[in-house]
């Protein structure tokens, strides 16, 4: 299991030469992976205004299933939605408040 940053953006990422991957490790090249679909979430709560009656805050937690690239499929995604469902039950009583 590896363990570092994960870049986030909204383009996808097909080969291991993308200019996305070469913009991101000269702004940190300890980035391990790259997912697209967290920057929508943290846009639309950043667009969001903040109220006293409502926490604000959010958290994304990912399974890796593939790497970019033309020969990627399937064959991971079983594996990697488990990996997360494990991580948000492991999450969930410290995220959990009353008000839900």
């Amino acid at each position: 299991m590896l363990s570092g940053p994960i870049g986030s953006g909204n383009a996808v990422i097909a080969g291991r030469d993308s200019k996305i991957l070469q913009y991101l490790a000269g702004y940190n090249d300890k980035i391990l992976a790259v997912e697209m679909e967290a920057g929508g979430l943290s846009q639309a709560h950043h667009d969001q205004p903040a109220t006293e009656q409502r926490t604000q805050g959010w958290a994304v937690v990912r399974g890796i299933s593939d790497e970019a690239g033309k020969d990627k499929d399937d064959d991971y995604h079983h594996a990697a939605a488990r990996h997360a469902a494990t991580v948000v039950r492991a999450l969930l009583p410290y995220l959990l408040t009353s008000e839900i």
